[in-house]
């Protein structure tokens, strides 16, 4: 359940419906992203905790996913073959960050996701 900051709920759901709503196009314009910006939409309107905000991004994020995979497929652009190659890391991946995730602390979630965040941005300057 999403914990509002502000009394003012029509606001506030009409802030997070905008901002959802870029970051799904973001998301489906570039292919990432979405969900970055998505963490960043929950961390400045709601009082939720950050692993909660991390939580609520991974539901966000799986019809992003799915509408964006069914443009790319549309469009011919899915490389079939190399599928298992970062498909299946990714599932091992994700189970070992969802058991890490109780185990860390909130501070070093923050320090993490914002090295990551740089990373991806300077990453994207120099390319």
């Amino acid at each position: 359940m999403l914990n509002l900051i502000d009394k003012n709920k029509f606001l506030m759901v009409s802030l997070f419906c905008i901002g959802s709503f870029v970051a799904g196009g973001i998301n489906g314009f570039v292919g990432t992203g979405g969900g970055i910006l998505f963490v960043i939409l929950l961390s400045c309107l709601t009082k939720n905790d950050k692993k909660d905000n991390f939580a609520i991004t991974l539901c966000a994020t799986v019809p992003i996913s799915l509408v964006g995979l069914f443009a790319y497929y549309r469009a011919g652009a899915i490389d079939y073959q190399s599928i298992p190659y970062f498909s299946i890391p990714t599932v091992i991946g994700g189970l070992l960050g969802a058991v890490l995730v109780d185990k860390l602390k909130v501070k070093w979630l923050n320090g993490l996701f914002a090295i990551l965040i740089i990373y991806s941005g300077f990453n994207m300057l120099l390319r």
